[in-house]
């Protein structure tokens, strides 16, 4: 029997809802060992499904990630160079989706963190986005997520020099018993090319050299030196930045040619030191040569060991009408073998005293 009395269709529809909840909790209520079990039946199976479809993919972790950075070449290309902000990048975290069949075998060397430096298109403060890939997606998935999306750098112009002049900075002494020639170094000049800042504040490229090391054996030797760059004042420059080359060949260090002479104390000849003949009344009571002797380097050292091997002055003292004692520098006489003395100069002092005082002392020259 239809009614339109509202409250009683209310009524009718509350007592409906009771009675569809009645029968859900009856249903929960009773045989539930049985419904538990059913539940932990269709856990298992679902677990078993799970393992047996390999392709299925789980989350994995990795920490302590390196970033590598990639086209700095083509940044240089492009008339740019980073100046900070590379030195110390730190590790980063990754997330990856990683096929079942290969969750316990993946590696992080499975996967590549990226700061591509092609990014940047401007100087000054610059940020590079970082990727990271798999190296081969269907067997090791995919990267979800990346702890750090960019880094912040520094940009400056790129800029290029060329033909700096090396010099040889020789520390140390050449082994006992050799003379060492001037060195000679190759390259003579080199290229670089850096940050503007630091390339035009370039004067000189220095290499350092240890003549000590050198081993004591004649003949040419060839070493190996590191190098530093200076600025016009001689303040050494962080040349950390700058890429260093010669004939477009990167170089690490500059080669050094060294000659090592062997060497001999040689006499320097007494025999006719003067000319000429002193005042009347005066006499030479004595002649004597500073230094006796010098030492040479030659090739053939051998040919002025020989007892009465002499070095000649190329001049005399000439004495005529002094009254007194005369000293002279002379030039030795320098063999056309020989590459090098100690001393080029001899002083000749030739000692006039009056007669009268001579023969007081027993004699003159």
């Amino acid at each position: 029997m239809m009614t339109n009395d509202p409250n009683a269709a209310r009524e009718q529809r509350k007592q409906q809802i009771l009675t569809v909840l009645r029968a859900i909790w009856k249903a929960l209520t009773t045989r539930w060992g049985l419904k538990l079990l059913s539940v932990l039946l269709a856990v298992c199976l679902w677990g078993i499904l799970i393992s047996q479809d390999t392709t299925l993919p789980r989350e994995k972790v990795f920490s302590n990630v390196k970033v590598n950075v990639i086209n700095a070449s083509a940044l240089r290309q492009n008339g740019f160079v980073v100046v900070s902000g590379l030195e110390d990048l730190e590790p980063v975290r990754i997330k990856v989706s990683v096929p079942q069949k290969n969750f316990n075998t993946v590696s992080v060397g499975n996967y590549s963190v990226r700061a591509d430096l092609s990014q940047i298109t401007g100087t000054g403060e610059q940020t590079v986005k970082l990727s990271a890939i798999s190296t081969n997606t269907a067997l090791y998935g995919t990267v979800t997520d990346i702890s750090t999306a960019r880094i912040p750098v520094v940009v400056e112009e790129y800029a290029t020099r060329t033909r700096i002049p090396v010099q040889i900075q020789a520390i140390g002494e050449s082994p006992m018993g050799f003379f060492a020639d001037k060195p000679t170094c190759d390259p003579m000049t080199v290229d670089i090319g850096g940050p503007k800042s630091i390339v035009d504040s370039v004067a000189r490229c220095i290499a350092h050299y240890d003549m000590s090391e050198l081993p004591a054996q004649e003949g040419t030797k060839r070493t190996t030196a590191s190098f530093t760059f200076q600025d016009h004042a001689g303040n050494e420059i962080d040349s950390t930045k700058l890429t260093v080359s010669s004939q477009a060949v990167t170089l690490r260090d500059i080669i050094i040619d060294q000659t090592l002479y062997p060497t001999a104390s040689v006499s320097i000849s007494t025999e006719n030191l003067m000319t000429g003949q002193p005042a009347k009344g005066y006499r030479v009571t004595d002649i004597s040569i500073e230094p006796e002797s010098v030492r040479i380097a030659a090739s053939d050292v051998s040919d002025y060991l020989d007892s009465d091997a002499r070095l000649y002055l190329l001049s005399r003292v000439n004495i005529a009408g002094e009254t007194q004692s005369v000293t002279r520098a002379i030039t030795i006489s320098r063999p056309a073998a020989i590459v090098n003395m100690s001393s080029d100069i001899a002083y000749v002092t030739v000692t006039i005293e009056p007669i009268d005082a001579a023969k007081e002392e027993g004699g003159g020259v």
